[in-house]
C-alpha cells in the first residue's frame, strides 16, 4: 500500500523519539517537520529529505498531507489538534489533548465531523511487557484481582523549562500510570486518595510535587497504588505488580543487557535503562503501527474518548484529593 505521508510537529525530546520511529515505520513517509526552531526545523528536514517549517498552517497546505504527529510543547496541544482536523488530517497527540474535558470532547467532536482518526499517545499500552502482563490479567490467569502496584520513577529530572509547562506531576505523570490501571483491570476506582511532598526545592518553588502516592478503591474490593517519584538516581523505574486468587504477575525493570555476576561480593546486575526513549523505544514504534492502522481502519482506533476523558476526570480527582488532604469519591 502507499505510505501514508505525515507531517511532525515539535522537534524536542518527544519529537525526537518519534523520528526514531518514523525511520521504521514502512507504511508511512515523513514528508515535514515543523518547529518554531527555523534552524533545528532545517537540520532535522535536511536529514530526513523532507520540508522544513516554522509554522503549522504551512505544512497543512500540502494537499497530500494525510496525517500529523503533534510533539510540541503541552500548551499548543488544543489549539494544533484542531487545526489539523480541520485541515481533514488525522492525528497522533501527545497527551494531553486539552487542559480540561470540555476542550477534550472538542477534539473528538471535530475528529467526528472531520472523518479522521485521532489517537492519543498513551503510550505504554503498547509496551510488550506491559500488554503481556494486561493481557494475563484479563485472561483471569491471577483469578480475581485484588491488589495492583505501580511504580514510575523518573530519569533524568526533567528540565524546568519542561516542568513549568507540564501541567503538574498529576496530569503529566500519573496520568499514565492511571490509564495502565484501567488497561490492566478494566476497571474503574469509586475512590482515590492523593498524598504528596517535595524534595526538589526548584518543583516545590512552581508550586508542583515531586513525590507522590495514590491508593485507589474499587467497587469490586481491589485495591490499587500508584507512586511517582520525577527523579530516581538508579535509572527510569516502571514496574507493575497484579495480585489475585490465583496468583501474581510481575513487571520489572529492564536493562541493556540481562549479564549478572556473582561473586563472592555479591550479586551484581546491569543498570536499568536510563530514560524514557529507550524504556519505551518498542512502545513508540508500535504506537505509530496502531496510528497506520487507524488511518487506513478507523474502527481499530485503539485508545477511545472515554479512556481519554476518565484517565483526565481521575487525575482531577487525586488532585482535588491532594488539595483537601482527604480521599475523593469518583
Amino acid at each position: 500500500m502507499k505510505p501514508i505521508h505525515v507531517a511532525l510537529i515539535g522537534l524536542g525530546r518527544a519529537g525526537q523519539f518519534h523520528l526514531q520511529s518514523l525511520r521504521l515505520m514502512e507504511g508511512m513517509q515523513l514528508v515535514s517537520v515543523v518547529d518554531h526552531d527555523a534552524t533545528l526545523a532545517n537540520e532535522v528536514a535536511s536529514r530526513h529529505h523532507c520540508s522544513a517549517h516554522t509554522q503549522l498552517e504551512s505544512a497543512l497546505d500540502d494537499p497530500e498531507l494525510e496525517a500529523v504527529i503533534i510533539a510540541s510543547p503541552t500548551g499548543a496541544h488544543y489549539e494544533q489538534i484542531l487545526m489539523a482536523l480541520r485541515a481533514g488530517k488525522a492525528v497522533l497527540t501527545e497527551k494531553p489533548l486539552g487542559e480540561n474535558i470540555e476542550q477534550i470532547r472538542a477534539c473528538y467532536q471535530q475528529a467526528r465531523q472531520a472523518e479522521c482518526s485521532l489517537l492519543v499517545g498513551f503510550n505504554r499500552r503498547f509496551d510488550p511487557t506491559f500488554a503481556s502482563l494486561a493481557s494475563k490479567v484479563r485472561q483471569g490467569q491471577i483469578g480475581t484481582p485484588m491488589l495492583v502496584r505501580i511504580t514510575s520513577r523518573d530519569s533524568p529530572l526533567p528540565s524546568m523549562d519542561y516542568l513549568k509547562t507540564s501541567h503538574g506531576i498529576f496530569h503529566d505523570c500519573l496520568v499514565h500510570d492511571l490509564d495502565m490501571l484501567r488497561f490492566v483491570t478494566g476497571q474503574d476506582p469509586i475512590e482515590v486518595h492523593a498524598m504528596g511532598s517535595n524534595f526538589v526545592a526548584d518543583i516545590a518553588s512552581i508550586g508542583d510535587l515531586d513525590n507522590v502516592l495514590l491508593s485507589l478503591r474499587y467497587e469490586s474490593g481491589m485495591l490499587a497504588s500508584i507512586d511517582a517519584n520525577r527523579f530516581a538516581c538508579y535509572g527510569y523505574d516502571q514496574r507493575i505488580e497484579a495480585f489475585g486468587s490465583l496468583g501474581m504477575l510481575q513487571a520489572e525493570n529492564r536493562s541493556a543487557t540481562s549479564t549478572a555476576l556473582s561473586s563472592a561480593d555479591g550479586v551484581q546486575r546491569p543498570v536499568i535503562e536510563h530514560s524514557f526513549p529507550s524504556r519505551y523505544r518498542e512502545a513508540y514504534l508500535q504506537e505509530l503501527v496502531a496510528f497506520e492502522q487507524a488511518i487506513r481502519r478507523p474502527d481499530t482506533c485503539p485508545i477511545t474518548e472515554e479512556d481519554v476523558t476518565t484517565s483526565h476526570r481521575l487525575c482531577d480527582a487525586a488532585l482535588e484529593s491532594y488539595k483537601l488532604g482527604q480521599p475523593v469519591s469518583v
